[in-house]
């Protein structure tokens, strides 16, 4: 099990040519349903006709203490045509999936073979793939479909119920970032609220950076106690640079 200290936590943004650690509000939402990652910032009005950035530049936000940070989100910045200097919204490589077609068909092909080839052609090299046996089929079509729908389209002929998504630019189907310690999170200690809500559990806590979702953490708390996947997690700071990070959990 792991514990960490928790202490007031920050914010750095870093484009190609910034970085802002205040001066700013953010919002990042990680979770496995969505698949996709974002982020938005929202600049205060010190920053007019200072920052500036390109539509699809690289973009990294990091969460941590005493510049100790561990990233949040490896992206690409989305221009907004109105105020872009106003407001930043970075989205993971999954973006890049979600503009790229795919038409293809398929002979004597695994499931590998295919998402192999709809990574190659959203320019995705850095990916982990599931290396479990689902047969073979004869012929497989994909008639125009973006990327993300595509892989969702192989998963669904093959009967495959597998998660896909990205963390630090890698691609993962089927399997996860190996993770070498299950975080402990306790009630009093680094838990401020612990509330359900449907089928979700809401943990508030300060700011955990190195808790992403499809992860196991430990949770010890009156209501609930137990070892728990993440689903998926939001980050938010306020105008006064206070940051609260809420975890959803299924359980009980």
């Amino acid at each position: 099990m792991g514990y960490k200290k928790l202490i007031s936590p920050e914010f750095k943004i870093s484009t190609e040519h910034y970085e802002i650690t205040r001066g700013c509000e953010v919002e990042c939402f990680s979770s496995r349903e969505a698949r996709s990652d974002w982020c938005r910032v929202e600049l205060a009005t010190q920053y007019d006709g200072i920052i500036s950035y390109e539509d699809n530049e690289e973009a990294v936000v990091e969460l941590g203490y005493d510049e100790d940070y561990d990233i949040l989100l490896s992206g690409y910045c989305r221009k907004n045509e109105n105020d872009s200097w106003k407001e930043i919204m970075i989205r993971d490589d999954m973006i890049k999936l979600e503009q790229t077609m795919i038409k293809a068909t398929f002979i004597d092909c695994t499931p590998q073979d295919a998402i192999r080839y709809i990574l190659t052609q959203a320019g995705i090299s850095d990916y982990v793939l599931a290396e479990s046996e689902y047969g073979k089929k004869d012929t497989f079509i994909i008639n125009k479909q973006n990327g993300i729908k595509a892989i969702m389209e192989v998963n669904s002929s093959w009967g495959i119920d597998n998660d896909f998504f990205f963390r630090n630019k890698i691609f993962y189907w089927g399997c996860y970032p190996q993770q070498d310690t299950v975080y402990v999170l306790t009630e009093s200690e680094n838990i401020l609220s612990l509330h359900k809500y449907g089928s979700l559990w809401e943990i508030e806590t300060l700011g955990v950076p190195w808790i992403h979702h499809s992860q196991m953490i430990e949770v010890e708390h009156s209501k609930f106690t137990g070892t728990v996947k993440v689903e998926k997690t939001i980050v938010r700071s306020d105008p006064s640079g206070r940051t609260r990070m809420y975890i959803y959990f299924k359980g009980g």
